[in-house]
């Protein structure tokens, strides 16, 4: 069972590289510019994307809390929870 998915593994590479090496050889024959993605520059966009998005998960959160707050609110501090700061 394990050569099996080697061997399919294998043989899925193979197309997938030759469809690869076909669209760089028609872009080549083009005399198009072939353009390889720096992979520093692409680790450090998506670190900053993640950033981004934590940034926002923790806004809408503290945003969550004062609503839940306002919606809980009595006229006096039970049931009201701490606003996150930052």
């Amino acid at each position: 069972m394990d050569i099996f998915l080697i061997i399919l593994a294998v043989g899925a590479l193979s197309v997938v590289c030759f469809f690869f090496g076909a669209k760089v050889g028609q872009t080549a024959s083009r005399g198009e510019e072939i353009k390889i993605p720096n992979p520093i520059d692409a680790a450090i966009e998506r670190h900053e994307q993640r950033e981004a998005r934590r940034e926002e998960r923790a806004e809408a959160e503290k945003l969550d809390i004062i609503l839940e707050n306002i919606a809980n609110y009595n006229g006096t501090g039970n049931g009201q929870k701490n606003v996150p700061r930052g």
